[in-house]
């Protein structure tokens, strides 16, 4: 009897599919591809007593150089990433007294591969209209010149205008490695 019950053993086992081999985890790659061409990013927000400045960095990530001279062309958008009206002056429109830097005009500039350039976006955040909602933009379509193609950035903190609207612009100037 012992025999038929060991034997009926080894032969359910025999019968039984084997254990699949588990499958080692697959490698997760959270490296994005390097960014090509010219590349636009914010930098970061300065907000002392009531004046924000917006760094804005370009860099040319392409393999030739590149000529820009101006004022990037800039669109804040809101949460929903609809358009808001606002003024964008150039120099700091009479929004704060700027250094030199900020108010000085456009320069031609060649950007060789690597090499990158910037602008400020000024602005108060003022609520001087106590009928009107404050606006604030979370987004922004920035082309390096008038004409060229929008890219889109977040910049931390959104851009808190109140309900002034108005905001001034400095030209390109090349960043020093």
């Amino acid at each position: 009897m012992r025999t038929a019950i060991i034997l009926t053993l080894l032969l359910l086992t025999a019968c039984t599919a084997p254990e699949p081999t588990p499958t080692p985890p697959q490698p997760t790659t959270t490296s994005q591809p390097p960014p090509t061409g010219l590349v636009i990013r914010p930098a970061y927000t300065d907000a002392a007593m009531g004046i924000r400045v917006l760094d804005i960095h370009l860099t040319n990530y392409g393999p030739d150089t590149t000529q820009i001279n101006g004022y990037p062309d800039i669109r804040i958008l809101d949460k929903d990433r609809q358009p808001i009206t606002a003024t964008i002056g150039h120099g700091s429109s009479d929004i704060s007294t700027m250094d030199a830097a900020f108010n000085a005009p456009p320069q031609p500039l060649t950007l060789e591969p690597g090499q990158s350039a910037r602008v400020g976006l000024l602005w108060r955040n003022l609520v001087t209209e106590p009928d009107r909602t404050a606006t604030h933009g979370v987004y922004l379509d920035i082309a390096p010149t008038l004409g060229a193609t929008y890219q889109r950035i977040e910049p931390d903190g959104g851009i808190d205008l109140g309900n002034t609207t108005k905001l001034g612009l400095s030209a390109w100037t090349k960043l020093t490695q």
